[in-house]
């Protein structure tokens, strides 16, 4: 009987408070409603040119929800009708507000000419937890950018690439040796290029910046290239950290971010302090990134950043992850376009055919570099699959950016701490700067052609001083990597290939969705 009681008291309590807390839910939605209303009318009251936002998710709400990649989501805002013709428009990556850049002029004076004032990313990741992932070229700020970028300039420029090309070419003829084995005593076989450009680049990236022969190609169950497939892992809590250091970088301290996985930052360290020592004590030269480190902690001072925990770690580990990615990728799309363009993989070919011929079948530095066709062809790879395919800065300026002459006269001054970005694959497939810029047409990239290309539209490693300080050794990483299989194989297409490509949505940079199936003919040159 008490029981009963109790239950008809609880009921009737909750009877009479319903309507509070109906009312209070309400009004708590109501709220909420007329924030997001406010908020996303930011662009409106300031009288700037924007793209309508989806309530609560902004802009990318196809990226949101897997439906595309960053490339495909900001050339989708590039290309819309309300940007057209405009030199920016205003949009909200998810709640942030952020400014798309469009004009090539103004991209210029944001890269290049007034860089000091937007020096640093948006994207931001726990400084003083994460001291791997956030002393890297890539996403370290400013302070740490400039001191890092004057150390590390000197080592990448044509003389020191030069000396690195020995060790591309024996990856190279390792990458040769990997496919007479698949090939198992047949004429031609299906693979999956990705995979295939994966091993030779990894195995690549581990001979350059960790000094050390991965084994990737002869086992592609090899540790090291293991660790490459699990830093890209999307587990939970990697995909937690990734999602508040690009939209929410202001809660990295309290979320403490990491950019890379707990294994992934173990296996580096311990490789690493490894290879630092023997190499130290036995004194072998390689050309190669451990070589630099080593004459870094010899001549630099004290108090320089060289010194700072994880700091020669954090570069080794940051170039393995961007570089094995990049550049397998970018082969993967050449190889993908010649084989649906026979004539163009005939006279690239046909460049390599005489090539090796007038070098004793032979390929130098020189010799690849010096290829006009084969320059032309991944340039204009690049030019279709920009790996990189959005680039973003952040206005640090105090005072914020005056942008009055490009708003009409109206005045409007860009805050400080609000993103900006730069669709590289709007950009690279606008008809205004590209005639027909879907089709693969090399020639865009004939010496006669190159003349006529308008600035500031061709961005595949970025521009001014935070631009890819790797571009030539990308640019030979890839070279290689296409002479070495187009000099014994054709390419064609199989009944696997991508009529159309698609790109992965759950990729970073610009990768095939479900994988590159081609068909590799045994026939040297």
């Amino acid at each position: 009987m008490i029981a009963v009681i109790l239950i008809f008291t609880v009921a009737l309590g909750f009877l009479v408070f319903l309507p509070v807390i109906v009312s209070g839910l309400l009004l708590g939605l109501v709220i909420v409603w007329l924030w997001q209303r406010h908020h996303f009318c930011h662009w409106r009251r300031l009288g700037v040119p924007f793209i309508p936002a989806t309530p609560f998710v902004g802009n990318v709400w196809k990226l949101l929800r897997g439906a595309c990649c960053f490339g495909d989501q900001f050339r989708e805002l590039y290309e819309s009708g309300e940007a057209a013709n405009r030199p920016y428009v205003g949009i909200h990556v998810l709640h942030n507000h952020a400014l798309l850049i469009r004009d090539p002029a103004l991209i210029k004076r944001i890269l290049v000419e007034d860089f000091s004032q937007f020096s640093s990313r948006f994207e931001t990741t726990d400084p003083v937890c994460d001291t791997m992932g956030s002393q890297n070229l890539f996403f370290s700020k400013y302070e740490t950018w400039r001191e890092t970028h004057r150390i590390f300039a000197p080592f990448f420029a044509v003389g020191k690439v030069r000396q690195m090309y020995g060790l591309l070419e024996s990856i190279g003829q390792k990458l040769e040796e990997h496919m007479e084995e698949k090939l198992m005593g047949k004429d031609s076989v299906e693979l999956e290029v990705k995979q295939l450009c994966a091993l030779f680049t990894t195995d690549i990236i581990a001979s350059l910046a960790f000094g050390i022969e991965a084994h990737s190609l002869q086992n592609p169950e090899a540790e090291f290239r293991r660790m490459c497939v699990e830093v890209n892992d999307p587990r939970p809590k990697r995909l937690l950290h990734l999602f508040t250091m690009f939209f929410f970088p202001r809660l990295s301290r309290q979320v403490r971010t990491h950019l890379y996985s707990d294994e992934y930052e173990r296996f580096m360290r311990k490789s690493m302090d490894f290879i630092l020592a023997q190499r130290e004590k036995s004194g072998e030269k390689r050309h190669d990134l451990i070589d630099i480190f080593l004459q870094l902690k010899r001549t630099e001072p004290a108090e320089s950043i060289v010194n700072r925990p994880d700091f020669f770690v954090a570069q080794a580990s940051f170039l393995l992850l961007a570089g094995f990615d990049t550049s397998s990728s970018t082969i993967t799309f050449a190889l993908y376009e010649l084989a649906k363009m026979p004539a163009i993989q005939r006279r690239l070919r046909e460049e390599i055919r005489e090539s090796l011929r007038s070098n004793d079948q032979q390929l130098s530095c020189d010799t690849v570099t010096g290829m006009v066709y084969l320059r032309q062809v991944v340039d204009e790879v690049l030019r279709l699959y920009p790996p990189t395919a959005f680039l973003d800065r952040c206005c640090n300026s105090r005072e914020g950016y005056d942008l009055s002459s490009w708003n009409c006269g109206s005045p409007f001054k860009l805050r400080a701490g609000t993103p900006v970005y730069i669709s590289v694959l709007g950009l690279h497939r606008n008809a205004q700067f590209w005639p027909n810029p879907d089709v693969f047409d090399p020639e865009r990239f004939s010496s006669e052609q190159r003349q006529q290309h308008h600035p500031m539209t061709y961005l595949p490693f970025g521009a001014g001083p935070r631009g890819c300080i790797g571009t030539l050794l990308g640019q030979l990483e890839i070279k290689v990597g296409l002479l070495h299989i187009l000099k014994n194989f054709r390419v064609e297409l199989c009944e696997r290939s991508l009529s159309e490509m698609k790109f992965d949505p759950k990729a970073f940079v610009l990768a095939a969705h479900n994988g590159t199936y081609l068909r590799f003919v045994k026939n040297p040159l």
